[in-house]
C-alpha cells in the first residue's frame, strides 16, 4: 500500500513539473520566438535568390531575318552581378558581370542565323542563381538558292531554302514582278509553264534569292 502511494506521489510530481514548465515557456514567449526564427530563416532563404521578372523577345519567338534582341528585367535583394545565357543548360556565357545593382533591365542581341532554345539566368553577389528562363531565337539571314539546268529540251529551275519558300517571282524587265505563292523547302519549275525572262524566289522570312535569267 505504501509503495502504491509513493508511486502516485511521484507521478503527480512529474505532472506538476511538466505543467509549470509548459506554462513558463508559453508565458515567456519562447515558443513564439522559436516559430519566428524558423519563419525568418525560411524567408531569408527565399530572399537570397534573384528573380527574372520579365523577358521580352523582339522576334516573338518566330523566324525573322533581322537581329533578335532579348530584354531581361530582373531583381534581387542583393546586388545582381551577372547576366548569363546558355543553349544547353550546361555551358553558360556571361554577357554582363559586376553589374552591382538590385534591379536590372539589360539587352542581349543575336545576329547570326540560328534556330536555338535559349536559357537566361542572373546571379547575385551572394552567388545565388535565378531559375533559367526559356525562350527561342530563330534567325534566318540565308537567301534561297536558285539554279537553272537544262533537262533534254526543257529548262528546269531548282529552288531550295533552309527554312521554307514563300513565293516565286517572274519579270521581263527587272522592274515589274509577278508573284506566285509556293510552299516547301525544295521546288522544281519548268520554263514551259511560264513566259518570263527573269526569275527569283522568296523565303518565308523575306530573304530573296539571286536573280536568274531564263533563256
Amino acid at each position: 500500500m505504501k509503495k502504491d502511494k509513493r508511486n502516485v506521489l511521484i507521478l503527480i510530481s512529474i505532472l506538476v513539473v511538466i505543467v509549470f514548465t509548459s506554462y513558463f515557456i508559453f508565458s515567456s514567449g519562447i515558443t513564439n520566438k522559436l516559430s519566428a526564427n524558423v519563419l525568418n530563416d525560411d524567408l531569408s532563404s527565399i530572399a537570397n535568390y534573384p528573380v527574372i521578372n520579365l523577358v521580352v523577345n523582339s522576334s516573338g519567338e518566330k523566324y525573322v531575318n533581322d537581329d533578335v534582341t532579348i530584354t531581361v528585367n530582373a531583381s534581387s535583394y542583393f546586388n545582381i552581378t551577372n547576366l548569363e545565357y546558355s543553349f544547353d543548360l550546361k555551358n553558360w556565357k556571361t554577357i554582363y558581370n559586376n553589374i552591382g545593382s538590385k534591379k536590372i533591365n539589360k539587352k542581349i542581341t543575336f545576329s547570326k542565323t540560328m534556330n536555338e532554345t535559349l536559357y537566361i539566368r542572373v546571379i547575385n553577389e551572394k552567388g545565388y542563381k535565378s531559375y533559367a528562363y526559356k525562350t527561342f531565337v530563330k534567325i534566318d539571314k540565308v537567301k534561297p538558292s536558285l539554279k537553272i539546268v537544262t533537262d533534254n529540251d526543257s529548262v528546269v529551275i531548282n529552288t531550295q531554302d533552309n527554312v521554307g519558300l514563300s513565293s516565286v517571282q517572274y519579270s521581263n524587265d527587272l522592274v515589274n514582278w509577278q508573284e506566285e505563292s509556293i510552299d516547301g523547302e525544295k521546288i522544281i519549275l519548268r520554263k514551259e509553264n511560264f513566259d518570263y525572262k527573269y526569275i527569283r524566289v522568296v523565303d518565308i522570312v523575306g530573304n530573296i534569292s539571286d536573280i536568274k535569267e531564263v533563256k
